[in-house]
Protein backbone atom coordinates (compact mmCIF):
# COMPACT_ATOMS: atom_id res chain seq x y z
CA UNK A 1 0.00 0.00 0.00
CA UNK A 2 0.92 3.65 -0.39
CA UNK A 3 0.36 5.46 2.91
CA UNK A 4 0.56 9.20 3.45
CA UNK A 5 1.21 10.34 7.01
CA UNK A 6 0.54 13.97 7.84
CA UNK A 7 1.34 15.88 11.03
CA UNK A 8 1.80 19.40 12.25
CA UNK A 9 5.47 20.42 12.04
CA UNK A 10 6.32 19.95 15.72
CA UNK A 11 8.09 17.17 17.60
CA UNK A 12 5.07 16.37 19.78
CA UNK A 13 2.81 16.05 16.73
CA UNK A 14 5.22 14.14 14.48
CA UNK A 15 7.33 11.81 16.64
CA UNK A 16 4.38 9.80 18.07
CA UNK A 17 3.52 8.66 14.52
CA UNK A 18 7.02 7.52 13.57
CA UNK A 19 6.88 4.03 15.18
CA UNK A 20 3.76 3.14 13.15
CA UNK A 21 5.27 4.62 9.98
CA UNK A 22 8.48 2.63 10.46
CA UNK A 23 6.48 -0.55 11.04
CA UNK A 24 4.59 0.13 7.80
CA UNK A 25 7.85 0.73 5.99
CA UNK A 26 9.33 -2.51 7.35
CA UNK A 27 6.22 -4.39 6.24
CA UNK A 28 6.86 -3.29 2.65
CA UNK A 29 4.44 -0.37 2.41
CA UNK A 30 5.53 2.86 0.76
CA UNK A 31 5.39 5.73 3.27
CA UNK A 32 5.01 9.38 2.30
CA UNK A 33 4.91 12.22 4.83
CA UNK A 34 3.38 15.67 4.40
CA UNK A 35 4.37 18.24 7.02
CA UNK A 36 6.34 21.46 7.45
CA UNK A 37 9.98 21.80 6.37
CA UNK A 38 11.21 21.69 9.98
CA UNK A 39 10.49 17.96 10.22
CA UNK A 40 11.83 16.94 6.81
CA UNK A 41 15.43 16.21 7.80
CA UNK A 42 14.67 13.61 10.48
CA UNK A 43 11.89 12.05 8.38
CA UNK A 44 14.10 11.91 5.31
CA UNK A 45 16.87 10.23 7.28
CA UNK A 46 14.36 7.51 8.19
CA UNK A 47 13.63 6.89 4.52
CA UNK A 48 10.23 8.54 4.25
CA UNK A 49 9.32 10.52 1.14
CA UNK A 50 8.52 14.05 2.33
CA UNK A 51 6.36 16.84 0.94
CA UNK A 52 5.86 20.32 2.34
CA UNK A 53 2.41 21.13 3.68
CA UNK A 54 0.81 23.37 6.27
CA UNK A 55 1.54 26.58 8.12
CA UNK A 56 3.84 26.15 11.11
CA UNK A 57 2.49 26.64 14.63
CA UNK A 58 4.77 29.65 15.07
CA UNK A 59 3.48 31.28 11.88
CA UNK A 60 -0.13 30.57 12.87
CA UNK A 61 0.46 32.22 16.24
CA UNK A 62 1.98 35.26 14.52
CA UNK A 63 -1.10 35.56 12.32
CA UNK A 64 -3.34 35.40 15.39
CA UNK A 65 -1.30 38.06 17.20
CA UNK A 66 -1.29 40.33 14.15
CA UNK A 67 -5.08 40.09 13.84
CA UNK A 68 -5.94 40.48 17.55
CA UNK A 69 -5.05 43.39 19.78
CA UNK A 70 -5.44 41.49 23.08
CA UNK A 71 -1.92 40.00 22.91
CA UNK A 72 1.34 41.63 21.88
CA UNK A 73 3.54 38.61 21.08
CA UNK A 74 3.52 34.88 20.41
CA UNK A 75 5.45 34.42 23.69
CA UNK A 76 2.54 35.99 25.57
CA UNK A 77 0.12 33.70 23.74
CA UNK A 78 2.09 30.56 24.69
CA UNK A 79 2.62 31.68 28.28
CA UNK A 80 -1.12 32.00 28.93
CA UNK A 81 -2.58 29.13 26.93
CA UNK A 82 -5.73 28.83 29.04
CA UNK A 83 -6.34 32.57 29.22
CA UNK A 84 -6.17 32.88 25.45
CA UNK A 85 -8.01 29.68 24.60
CA UNK A 86 -10.08 31.37 21.88
CA UNK A 87 -6.92 32.59 20.14
CA UNK A 88 -5.27 29.16 20.43
CA UNK A 89 -8.41 27.62 18.93
CA UNK A 90 -8.20 30.06 16.03
CA UNK A 91 -4.63 28.97 15.28
CA UNK A 92 -5.23 25.23 15.54
CA UNK A 93 -8.88 25.16 14.47
CA UNK A 94 -8.83 27.59 11.54
CA UNK A 95 -5.45 28.82 10.29
CA UNK A 96 -3.45 25.59 10.37
CA UNK A 97 -6.27 23.33 9.06
CA UNK A 98 -6.97 25.71 6.18
CA UNK A 99 -3.31 25.70 5.14
CA UNK A 100 -3.05 21.90 5.28
CA UNK A 101 -6.27 21.39 3.31
CA UNK A 102 -4.96 23.72 0.61
CA UNK A 103 -1.44 22.33 0.43
CA UNK A 104 -2.42 18.67 0.59
CA UNK A 105 -4.88 18.74 -2.32
CA UNK A 106 -2.22 18.62 -5.08
CA UNK A 107 -0.04 16.22 -3.04
CA UNK A 108 -2.90 13.74 -2.68
CA UNK A 109 -3.70 14.11 -6.37
CA UNK A 110 -0.09 13.25 -7.23
CA UNK A 111 0.53 10.44 -4.72
CA UNK A 112 -2.97 8.92 -4.66
CA UNK A 113 -2.31 7.01 -1.41
CA UNK A 114 -4.46 4.10 -0.30
CA UNK A 115 -4.98 5.85 3.04
CA UNK A 116 -4.03 9.00 4.93
CA UNK A 117 -2.78 8.60 8.51
CA UNK A 118 -3.47 11.97 10.10
CA UNK A 119 -2.38 12.90 13.60
CA UNK A 120 -5.28 13.89 15.79
CA UNK A 121 -4.57 17.63 15.62
CA UNK A 122 -4.31 17.80 11.84
CA UNK A 123 -7.90 18.55 10.88
CA UNK A 124 -6.85 19.96 7.51
CA UNK A 125 -5.38 16.61 6.44
CA UNK A 126 -8.66 14.91 7.31
CA UNK A 127 -10.58 17.48 5.28
CA UNK A 128 -8.28 17.14 2.27
CA UNK A 129 -8.46 13.35 2.31
CA UNK A 130 -12.24 13.45 2.55
CA UNK A 131 -12.46 15.81 -0.42
CA UNK A 132 -10.22 13.47 -2.43
CA UNK A 133 -12.23 10.38 -1.46
CA UNK A 134 -9.26 8.77 0.34
CA UNK A 135 -9.80 6.76 3.57
CA UNK A 136 -8.47 8.39 6.76
CA UNK A 137 -7.12 6.88 9.95
CA UNK A 138 -6.62 9.28 12.87
CA UNK A 139 -3.51 8.69 14.99
CA UNK A 140 -3.84 9.96 18.55
CA UNK A 141 -0.95 11.84 20.09
CA UNK A 142 -2.01 12.08 23.74
CA UNK A 143 -4.83 12.26 26.23
CA UNK A 144 -8.26 13.21 24.97
CA UNK A 145 -9.24 14.14 21.43
CA UNK A 146 -6.95 16.39 19.42
CA UNK A 147 -7.64 19.92 20.71
CA UNK A 148 -10.87 18.57 22.16
CA UNK A 149 -12.36 17.80 18.74
CA UNK A 150 -13.28 14.26 17.71
CA UNK A 151 -13.19 13.12 14.10
CA UNK A 152 -15.98 10.64 14.63
CA UNK A 153 -16.23 9.08 11.17
CA UNK A 154 -12.64 7.77 11.09
CA UNK A 155 -10.90 4.96 12.99
CA UNK A 156 -8.82 6.27 15.92
CA UNK A 157 -5.48 4.76 16.90
CA UNK A 158 -5.25 5.63 20.59
CA UNK A 159 -1.77 5.53 22.14
CA UNK A 160 -2.85 6.58 25.65
CA UNK A 161 -3.39 3.73 28.16
CA UNK A 162 -7.10 3.15 28.72
CA UNK A 163 -6.82 3.43 32.52
CA UNK A 164 -5.56 7.02 32.13
CA UNK A 165 -7.44 8.04 28.98
CA UNK A 166 -10.53 10.25 29.08
CA UNK A 167 -13.67 8.05 29.26
CA UNK A 168 -15.20 9.59 26.12
CA UNK A 169 -12.21 8.44 24.09
CA UNK A 170 -12.24 4.92 25.54
CA UNK A 171 -15.96 4.57 24.73
CA UNK A 172 -15.57 5.96 21.21
CA UNK A 173 -16.65 3.68 18.37
CA UNK A 174 -13.73 2.79 16.14
CA UNK A 175 -11.09 3.25 18.84
CA UNK A 176 -8.10 0.93 18.36
CA UNK A 177 -5.41 0.77 21.07
CA UNK A 178 -1.85 1.25 19.84
CA UNK A 179 1.14 0.78 22.11
CA UNK A 180 3.05 4.07 22.59
CA UNK A 181 6.64 3.58 21.50
CA UNK A 182 9.24 6.19 22.32
CA UNK A 183 11.18 7.62 19.39
CA UNK A 184 14.14 9.97 19.28
CA UNK A 185 16.82 10.44 16.62
CA UNK A 186 19.97 8.43 17.28
CA UNK A 187 22.83 10.13 19.10
CA UNK A 188 25.56 9.49 21.65
CA UNK A 189 24.62 9.10 25.29
CA UNK A 190 26.50 11.38 27.72
CA UNK A 191 28.94 9.78 30.16
CA UNK A 192 26.66 10.58 33.10
CA UNK A 193 24.27 7.98 31.66
CA UNK A 194 26.73 5.30 30.57
CA UNK A 195 29.12 5.32 33.56
CA UNK A 196 28.32 1.98 35.21
CA UNK A 197 30.80 2.65 38.01
CA UNK A 198 28.61 5.44 39.40
CA UNK A 199 25.83 3.73 41.33
CA UNK A 200 23.95 6.88 42.31
CA UNK A 201 20.40 7.14 40.88
CA UNK A 202 20.06 9.16 37.68
CA UNK A 203 17.33 11.81 37.51
CA UNK A 204 16.52 13.08 34.02
CA UNK A 205 15.20 16.66 33.74
CA UNK A 206 13.65 18.37 30.70
CA UNK A 207 11.00 20.95 29.87
CA UNK A 208 10.79 19.83 26.25
CA UNK A 209 11.27 21.78 23.06
CA UNK A 210 8.66 24.54 23.34
CA UNK A 211 8.24 25.55 27.00
CA UNK A 212 11.77 25.74 28.41
CA UNK A 213 12.27 28.07 31.39
CA UNK A 214 15.83 28.70 32.62
CA UNK A 215 14.68 29.79 36.08
CA UNK A 216 12.63 26.64 36.70
CA UNK A 217 15.33 24.37 35.29
CA UNK A 218 18.08 25.93 37.40
CA UNK A 219 16.00 25.61 40.57
CA UNK A 220 15.08 22.03 39.72
CA UNK A 221 18.55 20.66 39.02
CA UNK A 222 20.12 22.47 41.99
CA UNK A 223 17.57 21.13 44.44
CA UNK A 224 17.67 17.62 42.97
CA UNK A 225 21.47 17.48 43.04
CA UNK A 226 21.33 18.16 46.80
CA UNK A 227 19.86 14.64 47.17
CA UNK A 228 23.22 13.15 46.23
CA UNK A 229 22.11 11.84 42.83
CA UNK A 230 23.30 12.22 39.26
CA UNK A 231 21.28 14.71 37.20
CA UNK A 232 21.00 14.90 33.42
CA UNK A 233 19.43 18.10 32.11
CA UNK A 234 18.31 18.43 28.47
CA UNK A 235 17.86 22.13 27.74
CA UNK A 236 16.07 21.92 24.40
CA UNK A 237 16.12 24.71 21.80
CA UNK A 238 14.29 27.31 23.92
CA UNK A 239 16.88 27.69 26.74
CA UNK A 240 20.55 28.71 26.41
CA UNK A 241 23.34 27.54 28.68
CA UNK A 242 24.11 31.15 29.49
CA UNK A 243 20.57 31.73 30.75
CA UNK A 244 20.83 28.65 32.95
CA UNK A 245 23.78 30.01 34.95
CA UNK A 246 26.04 27.97 37.22
CA UNK A 247 24.77 24.54 38.30
CA UNK A 248 26.18 21.94 40.74
CA UNK A 249 28.95 19.62 39.59
CA UNK A 250 26.64 16.60 39.75
CA UNK A 251 24.49 18.10 36.97
CA UNK A 252 25.35 17.27 33.37
CA UNK A 253 23.87 19.82 30.95
CA UNK A 254 23.16 18.93 27.32
CA UNK A 255 21.40 20.91 24.61
CA UNK A 256 19.78 17.69 23.36
CA UNK A 257 19.88 13.98 24.24
CA UNK A 258 18.36 10.87 22.56
CA UNK A 259 15.58 10.73 25.13
CA UNK A 260 14.29 7.27 24.21
CA UNK A 261 17.75 5.85 24.90
CA UNK A 262 18.19 7.79 28.16
CA UNK A 263 15.00 6.67 29.90
CA UNK A 264 15.97 3.01 30.55
CA UNK A 265 18.96 4.29 32.56
CA UNK A 266 17.01 6.77 34.71
CA UNK A 267 15.45 6.24 38.14
CA UNK A 268 13.03 9.19 37.88
CA UNK A 269 12.10 11.96 35.47
CA UNK A 270 11.18 15.62 36.01
CA UNK A 271 9.46 17.13 32.98
CA UNK A 272 6.89 19.50 31.52
CA UNK A 273 4.12 16.99 30.87
CA UNK A 274 4.21 16.89 27.09
CA UNK A 275 2.29 13.85 25.83
CA UNK A 276 5.30 12.24 24.20
CA UNK A 277 7.51 12.53 27.27
CA UNK A 278 4.71 11.45 29.61
CA UNK A 279 3.98 8.33 27.57
CA UNK A 280 7.67 7.47 27.16
CA UNK A 281 8.16 7.71 30.93
CA UNK A 282 5.08 5.54 31.57
CA UNK A 283 6.33 2.88 29.17
CA UNK A 284 9.77 2.94 30.86
CA UNK A 285 8.18 2.56 34.31
CA UNK A 286 9.64 5.82 35.58
CA UNK A 287 8.15 7.78 38.51
CA UNK A 288 7.42 11.29 37.27
CA UNK A 289 7.40 14.81 38.64
CA UNK A 290 5.43 16.95 36.21
CA UNK A 291 5.90 20.74 36.07
CA UNK A 292 3.26 21.69 33.46
CA UNK A 293 3.80 24.93 31.55
CA UNK A 294 1.00 25.07 28.96
CA UNK A 295 -1.04 23.34 26.24
CA UNK A 296 -2.14 19.78 27.16
CA UNK A 297 0.48 19.45 29.89
CA UNK A 298 -1.96 20.10 32.73
CA UNK A 299 -4.23 17.24 31.56
CA UNK A 300 -1.26 14.91 31.37
CA UNK A 301 -0.14 15.96 34.85
CA UNK A 302 -3.62 15.14 36.14
CA UNK A 303 -3.38 11.67 34.58
CA UNK A 304 0.00 11.00 36.21
CA UNK A 305 -1.21 12.11 39.64
CA UNK A 306 -4.63 10.42 39.49
CA UNK A 307 -2.95 7.18 38.40
CA UNK A 308 -0.61 7.27 41.38
CA UNK A 309 2.35 7.39 38.98
CA UNK A 310 4.02 10.55 40.24
CA UNK A 311 3.56 14.08 41.46
CA UNK A 312 2.85 17.49 39.91
CA UNK A 313 3.73 21.02 41.00
CA UNK A 314 1.89 24.02 39.59
CA UNK A 315 2.82 27.69 39.58
CA UNK A 316 3.85 28.89 43.04
CA UNK A 317 4.25 25.29 44.19
CA UNK A 318 7.30 24.96 41.93
CA UNK A 319 9.87 25.85 44.59
CA UNK A 320 13.29 24.25 45.17
CA UNK A 321 12.01 22.68 48.39
CA UNK A 322 8.87 21.36 46.70
CA UNK A 323 10.88 19.86 43.83
CA UNK A 324 13.42 18.28 46.18
CA UNK A 325 10.73 16.73 48.37
CA UNK A 326 8.81 15.33 45.40
CA UNK A 327 11.88 13.79 43.77
CA UNK A 328 12.98 12.28 47.07
CA UNK A 329 9.60 10.52 47.25
CA UNK A 330 9.91 9.32 43.64
CA UNK A 331 13.26 7.70 44.40
CA UNK A 332 11.89 5.65 47.31
CA UNK A 333 11.71 2.04 46.00
CA UNK A 334 9.13 1.17 48.67
CA UNK A 335 6.74 3.96 47.65
CA UNK A 336 3.34 3.09 46.18
CA UNK A 337 4.32 5.12 43.10
CA UNK A 338 6.96 2.51 42.23
CA UNK A 339 4.38 -0.29 42.27
CA UNK A 340 1.89 1.72 40.21
CA UNK A 341 4.58 2.37 37.57
CA UNK A 342 5.24 -1.37 37.27
CA UNK A 343 1.53 -2.05 36.75
CA UNK A 344 1.40 0.66 34.07
CA UNK A 345 4.30 -0.95 32.20
CA UNK A 346 2.29 -4.18 32.05
CA UNK A 347 -0.77 -2.34 30.73
CA UNK A 348 1.22 -0.62 27.99
CA UNK A 349 3.03 -3.82 26.95
CA UNK A 350 -0.36 -5.52 26.57
CA UNK A 351 -1.46 -2.92 23.99
CA UNK A 352 -1.11 -3.95 20.31
CA UNK A 353 2.31 -3.13 18.86
CA UNK A 354 2.79 -0.89 15.80
CA UNK A 355 3.68 -4.04 13.82
CA UNK A 356 0.41 -5.72 14.83
CA UNK A 357 -1.65 -2.65 13.92
CA UNK A 358 0.09 -2.35 10.54
CA UNK A 359 -0.65 -6.01 9.82
CA UNK A 360 -4.35 -5.34 10.46
CA UNK A 361 -4.41 -2.05 8.54
CA UNK A 362 -5.70 -3.43 5.19
CA UNK A 363 -8.56 -5.22 6.95
CA UNK A 364 -9.26 -2.12 9.05
CA UNK A 365 -9.54 0.06 5.94
CA UNK A 366 -11.80 -2.49 4.27
CA UNK A 367 -14.08 -2.69 7.30
CA UNK A 368 -14.27 1.09 7.57
CA UNK A 369 -14.96 1.54 3.84
CA UNK A 370 -17.70 -1.09 3.92
CA UNK A 371 -19.28 0.51 7.00
CA UNK A 372 -19.17 3.96 5.39
CA UNK A 373 -20.80 2.59 2.22
CA UNK A 374 -23.53 0.90 4.25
Amino acid sequence: MDLLFSSLAAYGHTFPLIPLARAAQQAGHRVHWATGDGMHRVLGELGFETATAGTSIADAFEQVVAADGSVSSTAELKANTEGHRDLIDRAFGEIIPRSFATDLAPILDRVRPDAVIAEAGNFGAVEAAGAAGIPVVVHGIGRGFGFGRDIADAPLLDIFPASLQEPAVVRRAGRIPLRPTAFAPDGPLPAVVTDDSDLRPLVYVTLGTEFGDARILAAAVTSIASLGVRVLLALGPSVSREALGVVPEAVHVADWVPQAAVLPHASAIVHHGGAGTTLAALAAGLPQLVLPQGADQFRNADAVVSGGLGRALLGAQTTPLGIRSAVEELLDPAALITRACAVMVDEIEAMPSPQAVVADLPALLTRHTDAASA
